[in-house]
């Protein structure tokens, strides 16, 4: 099972929510980029987003930092009763409340106290009632027991301890940054930016952004250029960026991808800490500020597809029916679909049992920009036979009109001793669509 970080319960609570990265962005009041990033764990939200997302998405901030599981919806019934008490008992996860405070200062006494307490009387109670060697067993027992016990409480008493710690950590880390953010929003020469991908070209390995900035202080005859430099050292300019009413911006600059060496295959992704600058040129000085670190990836642009092939099971044998599947364009860019094929695999073999064009797909695409089609699929090889252990994938293979090709999984079943068992299409997809080729072995099949 995949590590379930921060980053990946943001993610799967926006999906939850209906929300795309650059919707989640605009509420937040930050770009797509950020959002992607928190949710490649690349950066952490600060405390004033984290806040918003738990909002946004209906959780507490402990359920969304995994420090507390998430809570159950409430009845009618337990709603009105807790209805009067959220305002005065409810508080932010991340602040320590004077109530928690005293709440471990109380758990320290109580132990202290314990600590403390003589035990003689218990003793003498036991001595005066059996013999020498009984009475010393069960003072050892009971001591054993008195020791255990102070033992756990202590470890309460050392996690609540821990837990302050942390959250305290926590919380100067935040102010600290924001602290940081602040004083540099002061010293700015920019007033607001705006960087974005407008399109890219496999063929060429470019990325064409569109960048824009608003100075802080304009000047007559300002010239405003942007640079790209990636941690290799490689850099690119802009041209100068058009001036509209103090606004800067410069549309389609060609900035080099770049390649990754753990990325398979061919495809080149856009480097990590590559950084975007802008300059400032008015009469004899030069100003300059950094102003985002990039990290998309050539994934972030592919055609989102999601479809099943519907089946019936009976006596070891399956059968195909209807496919239903839908293909749109998620992204801010101008993508296309080209082409798309169903096909059957065996699991871990890479010629398919059978496979088709789906043409009715591709004509789909080009009167409306979209594919949502529910049709049956006459296929030479249905019924399928699985014995006891077999498994069988079926996959949409599609290509778009940048050169982007890969698999999305439309079924997934298996023959576990005389039943159909099917894996979960999304989760599948989630992990494993974006990568996966003809002959790999799933490893939850393994």
């Amino acid at each position: 099972m995949q590590e379930q970080t921060l980053g990946r319960r943001i993610q799967e609570a926006r999906k939850a929510a209906g929300l795309s990265q650059e919707s989640l962005g605009e509420r937040l009041g930050v770009s797509r980029q950020a959002v992607s990033k928190w949710e490649s764990d690349a950066s952490v939200p600060d405390l004033e987003n984290l806040i918003a997302m738990s909002r946004i998405f209906g959780v507490t901030i402990g359920a969304l930092l995994g420090v507390e599981p998430a809570a159950e919806e409430p009845t009618e019934e337990e709603a009105a009763e807790t209805s009067g008490e959220e305002a005065e008992n409810t508080a932010p996860v991340e602040e320590l409340s004077g109530r928690e405070l005293a709440a471990v200062e109380a758990i320290v006494q109580k132990y202290l106290e314990a600590a403390r307490r003589p035990r003689w009387s218990r003793r003498k109670k036991l001595a005066a009632g059996a013999g020498a060697c009984a009475a010393g067993l069960l003072i050892v027992l009971v001591l054993n027991g008195i020791f255990s016990s102070l033992g756990r409480r202590l470890d309460q008493v050392q996690d609540q301890v821990n837990y302050v710690q942390s959250s305290v950590s926590s919380q100067i880390g935040s102010l600290t940054g924001q602290l940081s953010g602040l004083l540099k929003a002061q010293n700015s020469i920019i007033s607001g930016y705006d960087i974005r991908v407008a399109d890219y070209s496999l063929e060429e390995a470019v990325w064409y952004l569109t960048a824009s900035v608003t100075p802080r202080e304009y000047t007559e005859g300002m010239v405003v250029t942007f640079t790209a430099r990636a941690d290799s050292g490689e850099t690119s300019s802009s041209p100068p960026a058009r001036n509209e009413g103090g606004i800067f911006t410069v549309e389609n600059w060609a900035v080099p991808m770049g390649d990754s060496p753990d990325v398979p295959g061919d495809f080149p992704v856009y480097p990590t800490d590559t950084t975007i600058s802008v300059s400032f040129a008015g009469g004899d000085t030069v100003r300059t500020e950094t102003l985002d670190s990039l990290y998309w990836n050539l994934t972030d642009y592919r055609l989102e597809v999601d479809g099943r092939w519907e089946t019936d099971w009976a006596a070891g044998r399956l059968t195909l029916g209807n496919l239903d599947l839908q293909v749109e364009n998620d992204t801010e860019l101008p993508v296309e679909l080209a082409d798309a094929e169903l096909a059957l695999f065996r699991h871990g073999e890479e010629e398919p049992l059978w496979s088709a064009p789906l043409e009715d797909a591709v004509e789909l695409w080009r009167r409306q920009g979209y594919v949502q089609m529910y049709v049956p699929v006459e296929t030479d090889v249905s019924p399928i036979r699985l014995n006891t252990g077999d498994a069988l994938l079926a996959a949409v293979h599609v290509t778009d009109d940048h050169g982007q090709d890969y698999w999305s999984f439309v079924g997934c079943w298996r023959n576990r001793n005389g039943a159909l068992y099917q894996d979960s299409l999304y989760d599948l997809n989630d992990r494993y669509a974006g990568s996966w080729q003809p002959g790999d072995l799933l490893p939850i099949w393994n």
